[in-house]
């Protein structure tokens, strides 16, 4: 089994990519020490993480976001299937920038327990149903009763996922 695998355009690479802005060789992904080490080795450079990386090597978590030429995500499927790693959880969520005190620069990928939508409705239900109480208040008490029941509730799922989150 390979310690090392090549990305590129070309036929002789590991990972074809048949895209005009990756280069012929554009990456290389090695394990070393149990983790992928990403080095980038064409000339447009490499997106990781929203952060732009030419001639670099960095250590990535598995699954984490690299676009190649800043334009086509990594097929991390055909990366685990050629260099597999034990106890790897790919696609786990949000990617991370953190530099290493040793030099090598580390990316780390956030797990996200709940998806954005989520909090952001949980965010506005409540805020709508406060509005309408406010509205409803003086001409109809029991829609307004009714407006703030919801945004009671609303708020209480918005707290419990914030605090799932969290976890």
């Amino acid at each position: 089994m390979k310690s090392t695998i090549t990305i590129g355009r070309s036929s002789s690479c590991d990972i074809i990519i048949p895209h005009d802005k990756v280069s012929r060789e554009h990456a290389r992904i090695s394990v070393v020490g149990g983790q992928y080490v990403y080095e980038d080795v064409g000339k447009n450079g490499s997106v990781i993480g929203g952060r732009i990386i030419h001639g670099q090597k960095v250590s990535v978590a598995a699954g984490t976001e690299i676009l190649l030429a800043g334009k086509v995500p990594l097929p991390w499927a055909q990366v685990y299937s050629m260099l597999p790693l034990q106890g790897v959880r790919p696609f786990e969520g949000e990617t991370s920038y953190n530099p290493h005190p040793g030099g090598q620069e580390v990316v780390y990928v956030k797990e996200d327990n709940i998806g954005v939508g989520w909090g952001i409705l949980a965010f506005l239900i409540p805020l709508a149903g406060w509005i309408m109480y406010f509205v409803w208040k003086e001409e109809s008490p029991h829609k307004a009763s009714q407006a703030s029941t919801i945004a009671w509730i609303g708020f209480a799922i918005n707290v419990i996922l914030s605090i799932s989150a969290a976890m």
